[in-house]
């Protein structure tokens, strides 16, 4: 008989500390309605609630979808021949589901490219960014000029590839390759298995977020070649390295993966090279044998109220949900 109270009195127990358990996990999970469940609180948001944001040429298609879909703005893929020969992701503001107008929508969603947007974010002039790399010295020098810090973690896979025109017979590259074709220690294709002929290197103005990515992903603190003194190698635009490749047979350039891959496609004639035997591809990427992966950022100042709209976004962008929105612009969300 007493062994019988002794079970019933564990049985007992066990139950009510189930229940404590119980209760305690569905407070939590209730908790998450606020500033932890940023998805609950961004659904049906309003532009006149949306915060300030920024990107670069880049990652514009992904902060776009998450803003279409957040604001409920039917989007699809076109190609902009206003704006480039590149694939953009257009809305379609004219729909009677959208109480705005496109400028509405640019007046609270810039593209200022990759420096730009940090120095908006620094300067008060944007609330969140979305941009090609982490914030680089010259950009963490000027936010501490203005006692401004800011909260910075990568968002999505992306990489620096290299890029030559369709009749190089070149199509694959060492890192230490590419390294002496941008020391200027190789000036020759035949040098790397290619036809007599000298090499174009073609490098991107200092600032963008292809140029800080190729300093210090790829030539690893050594000095590139000088382009002050050569000014037709740079190109000041995301699409400049695919007119000069087009038009250069021996020129080689550099570019983001995603650009590459998903906003410019077919509509110019340059090949992807593989580097270190290893072809640039989501696969690659993801599994992190490409040499030169890097990653793309989201930023926020750290004296952002928690509470506000800009936070919750910023948080929203590493929720699942979140992160299937990035996945489906092409980048390759980190989870």
């Amino acid at each position: 008989m007493p062994f019988c109270i002794d079970k019933i009195i564990v049985m007992v127990n066990s139950v009510v500390k189930n229940y404590f358990y119980s209760v305690l996990l569905l407070t939590l999970m209730s908790g998450c309605n606020g500033v932890g469940n940023p998805e609950g609180d961004l659904k049906g948001i309003k532009l006149e609630e949306w915060p300030l944001t920024d990107c670069s040429t880049s990652t514009k298609p992904a902060r776009d979808i998450v803003a279409y879909k957040l604001l409920g703005v039917p989007y699809k893929w076109e190609e902009d021949w206003l704006g480039g020969r590149v694939y953009v992701i257009n809305p379609d503001l004219y729909s009677e589901k959208v109480p705005f107008s496109l400028n509405d929508y640019q007046n609270k969603n810039l593209c200022s490219g990759t420096h730009g947007a940090y120095m908006n974010l620094i300067e008060g002039k944007s609330d969140v960014i979305i941009v090609s790399r982490d914030i680089s010295r010259n950009e963490t020098a000027s936010a501490a000029e203005l006692g401004v810090e800011l909260e910075t973690a990568p968002l999505a896979i992306d990489a620096l590839v290299f890029i030559v025109n369709p009749m190089n017979p070149v199509k694959n590259l060492t890192s230490d390759q590419v390294r002496k074709i941008y020391t200027g220690e190789i000036t020759n294709w035949k040098e790397v298995g290619g036809v007599d002929h000298a090499i174009t290197p073609y490098i991107r103005n200092a600032d963008s977020g292809s140029q800080e990515k190729m300093e210090t992903l790829v030539m690893n603190g050594l000095t590139m070649i000088d382009g002050t003194y050569m000014p037709e190698i740079i190109g000041s635009q995301m699409a400049s390295p695919y007119m000069q490749i087009e038009a250069d047979e021996h020129g080689i350039g550099y570019t983001p993966f995603f650009y590459c891959t998903a906003m410019v496609r077919d509509l110019m004639r340059v090949d992807m090279i593989s580097v270190d035997g290893v072809v640039p591809s989501k696969e690659s990427l993801r599994a992190n044998k490409y040499p030169f992966v890097s990653s793309i950022y989201a930023a926020v100042r750290k004296t952002e109220d928690h509470e506000s709209m800009a936070y919750k976004l910023y948080q929203f962008l590493f929720t699942n949900k979140g992160a299937e929105m990035i996945d489906e612009s092409g980048y390759i969300a980190i989870r």
